[in-house]
């Protein structure tokens, strides 16, 4: 017998681990990574929701201190336009700019945090249009209106239930994007 520190190597117990359990240990630790990355992108998911809906509230409130200040909501802009709807992401700095112009908001007005769809109305962007009275059978009687929408969403749904909707007898916009509003002049 050969003698290692004293010991007769007879008499050693292995040392380390074998493969196997190296391989349990690192799948296992995949497996956590995996659910960690996955817990965390939905996080941020949400965050980014929302983030939407508090930049719908700040738009909504910028566009009713213009209603009261001019008496009517602004036109939507025509250079910053995808099929006649104003979005934030051709433009991001000129999005709804009649509100910074007529002075309700002094910062820049909120814009998706993705923003990214430049040639369509249902990518990440907010998109904003008035329509003039009794158009799309809404009352004459109840004046112009504006429909504001997020355009998508991250939510599995595709649709926030926070979304007030909006709808007139030819028209139900509550189907058109992950969250929209609207509201008459009069």
């Amino acid at each position: 017998m050969i003698q290692l520190f004293g010991m007769k190597t007879s008499n050693l117990k292995q040392i380390g681990f074998s493969i196997v359990e190296l391989l349990i240990v690192t799948v296992i630790l995949a497996i956590l990574a995996s659910v960690t990355v996955s817990a965390y992108s939905g996080i941020q998911q949400r965050t980014r929701d929302t983030q939407r809906v508090s930049d719908m509230s700040t738009i909504v409130k910028a566009l009713e201190m213009h209603k009261t200040l001019t008496g009517s909501y602004p036109s939507a802009s025509t250079t910053n336009t995808i099929t006649s709807w104003e979005v934030s992401s051709k433009n991001p700095n000129q999005f709804l700019s009649a509100l910074k112009t007529a002075g309700v908001i002094s910062s820049s007005i909120p814009v998706d945090p993705i923003n990214n769809s430049s040639t369509s109305t249902t990518g990440f962007l907010y998109r904003y249009y008035r329509y003039t009275a009794g158009t799309n059978g809404c009352a004459v009687s109840r004046g112009d209106y504006y429909i504001l929408a997020i355009g998508k969403v991250e939510s599995t749904s595709g649709q926030l239930s926070s979304s007030p909707g909006f709808q007139c007898s030819g028209r139900d916009w509550s189907t058109d994007g992950g969250w929209i509003t609207g509201a008459y002049t009069k």
